[in-house]
């Protein structure tokens, strides 16, 4: 196998997904797994075996995985939920950042996510086990990664979806699956501040560490608010700290009916550029080699817990700390050999990312980036790593012969057909996906992302110079604060056009 890991990731997904569809049980996995073993003992000398016992063994591991996830613990909040809204006083620990929500998404509260250790039962306090989604009306008091808290509320398990009489989902936000996602089992809404005590617990370093980032995500965004408007700060947050929570809808539904959406949400293309931005830095202070490297790692970590460690987030920097390990060492990572350890990695600590349609494009992405953009670039006669060939020349002149404007268009011509064998090779790959979670066809995207993707690029670039001279004077980054709204204006402008174009996408 040229990517191993490539494939054993692909296993172990496969698994995953059999142990919820065929709701597998640990008998039968076992049985699976002596099974297999046995085979490969009694036939161990035939070629090959020993690669798909291997496969198979990764593909019952996942679904090992997912049915172990899957078991609640007896302890666990789940067996106290119902649908209507229960009193609870329960003690536990806060283990995000408590941030505001988007007053036009409803009452002004802040949200976060809380971990229970513990609820009061009587005059007693019983063992408690769960993660739940917490809301707090209450304003007056602050709350940090790393809290221990009592708090007295309501609770109540996730509704499920509206279905219609032909069994189709007729909500927009499936709250249940949501939640299921991201592991919680109900959601805790405390409406006063008197019902919130604070605990006494100790700081460990990591606490620390999250909370130093908390804050220099806040300072970040008083810079922008400070040289921008409501319209610039949003995009700014959006491309810059994965918080898009102020974009309008109408640019959303814009951005996803020209199948763009992807350059609002912080990804491998925000990863890369900071990092190339960082790297440039740190060369021209003349930093060594090898803590060039160490020091850009550090930073792909602290960027990614600065933008909410989202799953393409996740697998852009695994994939660029993997990078940057190779290099230390002297050696290339293959790419789909990072990408498939990234996904092990995720898939391995919380098996319910695959179901994440954030994870699902972004890996798919990736993987028609890496596969079939290389067939799309031949088909365009691009020929990767030379000059390539411009099909409006009959006979390509040579270098010494032909003209500045020959240079110019052949130039222009191998520039044009890379992105659009990169673009095309990323859209084939997403558009099941993009099909399956949103029923929606986007065809302009072939050729939106040719313009969009440099112009988001160009946008992350002067952002990025918005907070670094902001930081130093406000004064400083005025300038890059203009530049930057006439490109958002730019942006949304092209992107509206682009959405009322006829047959731009088929939705259904």
């Amino acid at each position: 196998m040229r990517a191993p890991l490539a494939f054993l990731a692909l296993a172990f997904s496969v698994g995953i997904g059999l142990a919820w569809w065929l709701k597998l049980t640990s008998l039968v996995l076992w049985s699976l797994a002596a099974i297999v073993i046995g085979i490969f003992l009694w036939k161990r000398h035939r070629p090959g075996l020993a690669s798909l016992c291997l496969l198979i063994l990764v593909m019952l591991l996942g679904a090992f995985r997912a049915w172990n996830d899957g078991q609640p613990p007896t302890d666990s909040i789940e067996h106290y939920l119902t649908a209507a809204p229960q009193p609870i006083t329960c003690e536990g620990i806060i283990i995000s950042d408590v941030e505001w929500i988007c007053p036009a998404q409803g009452p002004a509260r802040r949200q976060g996510w809380f971990q229970i250790t513990g609820i009061r039962n009587g005059e007693k306090w019983i063992s408690a086990s769960g993660q739940v989604l917490l809301k707090l009306h209450a304003h007056n008091v602050p709350l940090a990664y790393g809290d221990r808290v009592r708090l007295s509320g309501s609770i109540r398990c996730p509704r499920p979806a509206l279905k219609d009489e032909d069994g189709r989902e007729t909500q927009r936000f499936n709250e249940r699956n949501w939640l299921w996602i991201h592991g919680a089992s109900g959601i805790l809404t405390i409406a006063d501040s008197e019902a919130i005590t604070r605990l006494d617990s100790t700081l460990n370093l990591w606490t620390r560490y999250r909370r130093w980032v908390t804050s220099f995500r806040w300072q970040l965004k008083q810079i922008g608010r400070s040289l921008l408007g409501p319209l610039e700060v949003a995009y700014l947050e959006a491309f810059l700290l994965g918080d898009g929570r102020e974009i309008p809808r109408e640019v959303w539904d814009a951005f996803r009916q020209v199948g763009v959406v992807h350059v609002l949400v912080v990804s491998g293309l925000h990863v890369g550029l900071i990092a190339s931005i960082g790297l440039v830095g740190l060369s021209l202070i003349r930093v060594s080699r090898v803590l060039r490297y160490h020091l850009l790692s550090m930073g792909l970590v602290t960027y990614c817990i600065l933008t909410g460690g989202n799953p393409p987030i996740l697998r852009s920097t695994i994939m660029g700390v993997l990078l940057c390990f190779g290099r230390v060492a002297g050696r290339e990572v293959p790419a789909l050999n990072s990408l498939g350890l990234s996904a092990i990695l995720i898939l391995a600590v919380s098996p319910r990312a695959l179901a994440d349609a954030s994870f699902q494009l972004s890996f798919a992405a990736v993987l028609g980036l890496f596969t079939l953009s290389p067939l799309f670039a031949r088909w365009f006669k691009v020929d990767e790593g030379s000059e390539g060939t411009d099909p409006l020349e009959k006979v390509r002149p040579t270098p010494e012969s032909e003209t500045i404007l020959q240079r110019w268009r052949r130039t222009l011509w191998r520039w044009t057909a890379q992105g659009l064998a990169a673009s095309c090779g990323a859209w084939v790959a997403i558009t099941p996906v993009v099909a399956w979670h949103f029923h929606t066809f986007t065809p302009i995207a072939l050729i939106a992302n040719l313009v969009v993707i440099p112009w988001s690029s160009l946008l992350i670039t002067v952002g990025f110079l918005i907070y670094a001279t902001g930081w130093i004077s406000s004064l400083m980054a005025t300038p890059f604060a203009a530049t930057f709204s006439w490109l958002v204006y730019g942006l949304n402008q092209l992107v509206i056009w682009l959405a009322a174009l006829p047959a731009a996408s088929w939705k259904w």
